[in-house]
């Protein structure tokens, strides 16, 4: 489609010209050839050709967690064979999507074989957004045409931003092996990444063929790699943890296995290796001391033995639970010991079952620390493995209540430890049993990484 800005000058041209017949004036004729030359050098320094301009759009990641900032790269190509003095180009931003940085619309000045790039920045939300084709619309060097043309696109045309109801938010720390976490490196995979130079040895099946037949230049794709990630599940099942907010209700330690169970077959079907640490119970399988531990597995056996020892750490607090009134109290007065002595208020007994742990755990292998996060254990854990190289998710069930002084303070004891775990650089996964753990889940992704939205 293409639009004129001198139709006046051809009206005028004709007008004069008419004018001239009419009144049989040459000097008519002389002046209608003045517009006339505006029109004819308008129409031919157009752009002529189907194939102009060529466009590729790069995303940072088409797979963002809800509320994740995403870096658009769209890069135009001039195809023309000659120079394009003004192309104005505007990306097809899905229309549910915002941009929080720079702009999807420019003006572009490209020379012969020239490319440019356009870059915003824009929010991720839940669900698939598929791009539009850009709007690209070129003029000619006398601007007097421009025409709209179709502009074909290479690489992302879709943000897919998925979280199914038990994921958890891991981290871009994985193993060796393929798997369904996305990595920030190209490769071979289903998703793209990027485009390079081609290099002998190249398989045929990622050789970018549409542009070897426009071009006759190889170049071959790289996909985003996807690789599996080592996560072990670490429930806090210590007396400690054993407390309720009110009597009848669900123990800190129950919900943290039951966090811990919802998450074992989900990560396990998206091809993660996953184990299981339970603190507060020896191993009721190999009776091994505290923690108790199940190493990586896969099978009917190994998810038999992940069941029995998160039944062992619910069998475990079954008992009467503390409230956590009385474990505020009973918590502040061994502070106040521990202070009193010039010592750290965590137990001796704690100290050797995170060293004991911490040797454990390989090292690229990130921990879910399933906790109700009442006391400093679950911060001293984290501590010690982020030193160690691991990336820390926290999932931490709310088991406090502000209806009394006592559940006041022990729900400001709990909001703190929930501050130390992220300056930990702990993900935190803040779960009030009121609300579906997916839930927390989902509204967790949306907050996390700065709280950027």
């Amino acid at each position: 489609m293409s639009q004129s800005r001198f139709t006046g000058g051809l009206l005028a041209a004709l007008a004069l010209a008419g004018a001239g017949v009419a009144s049989g004036r040459p000097a008519l004729f002389v002046a209608a050839v003045i517009p006339l030359v505006f029109v004819l050098y308008g129409a031919l320094s157009a752009p002529r050709g189907s194939d102009t301009v060529r466009v590729t759009r790069d995303l940072s990641t088409e797979s963002p967690l809800p509320g994740d900032r995403v870096a658009v790269e769209l890069t135009v190509e001039n195809v023309s064979g000659g120079a394009l003095p003004d192309v104005r180009v505007a990306d097809g931003v899905p229309g549910d999507i915002r941009v929080v940085d720079g702009s999807p619309d420019a003006a572009l000045a490209l020379p012969a074989d020239g490319t440019a790039t356009v870059e915003y920045t824009i929010v991720s939300d839940r669900g698939q957004f598929p791009f539009d084709s850009p709007t690209v619309l070129v003029r000619g060097a006398s601007a007097t045409n421009a025409r709209t043309v179709d502009a074909p696109v290479e690489g992302a045309s879709e943000l897919n931003c998925q979280v199914s109801v038990a994921d958890v938010p891991l981290r871009r720390q994985t193993t060796a092996y393929a798997g369904t976490l996305p990595t920030d490196s190209g490769g071979p995979g289903i998703e793209f990444h990027s485009t390079r130079e081609y290099q002998r040895g190249d398989p045929a099946s990622r050789i970018n063929w549409r542009r070897y037949a426009k071009t006759g230049e190889l170049s071959t794709v790289n996909y985003r790699e996807r690789r599996a990630a080592a996560v072990v599940l670490a429930v806090d099942a210590r007396d400690a943890s054993d407390a309720t907010a009110h009597s009848g209700t669900p123990s800190g330690a129950s919900l943290s296995a039951y966090a811990a169970a919802r998450a074992v077959e989900p990560l396990e079907t998206a091809g993660h290796r996953v184990s299981l640490a339970v603190f507060g119970i020896d191993d009721p399988v190999t009776g091994g001391t505290d923690p108790a531990w199940v190493p990586p597995g896969t099978g009917d056996a190994h998810h038999a033995r992940i069941a029995t020892v998160l039944d062992a750490a619910v069998e475990g607090g079954a008992g009467d639970s503390e409230s956590t009134t009385e474990r505020a109290e009973r918590e502040s007065t061994e502070q106040s010991a521990a202070a009193a002595d010039g010592g750290s208020w965590l137990g001796a007994d704690d100290d050797a079952h995170i060293d004991r742990f911490a040797e454990r755990v390989p090292p690229g292998t990130q921990v879910v620390v399933c906790s109700p996060a009442l006391d400093e254990f679950p911060v001293a854990l984290t501590r010690r493995l982020a030193a160690d190289g691991h990336h820390v998710t926290a999932v931490s069930p709310d088991v406090t209540a502000t209806d009394t002084p006592g559940r006041t303070l022990a729900a400001t004891d709990r909001a703190l430890s929930l501050s130390d775990l992220r300056a930990a650089g702990a993900h935190v996964v803040d779960w009030s049993p009121d609300e579906p753990l997916a839930s927390a889940v989902a509204r967790a992704t949306t907050t996390i990484r700065g709280g950027q939205r």
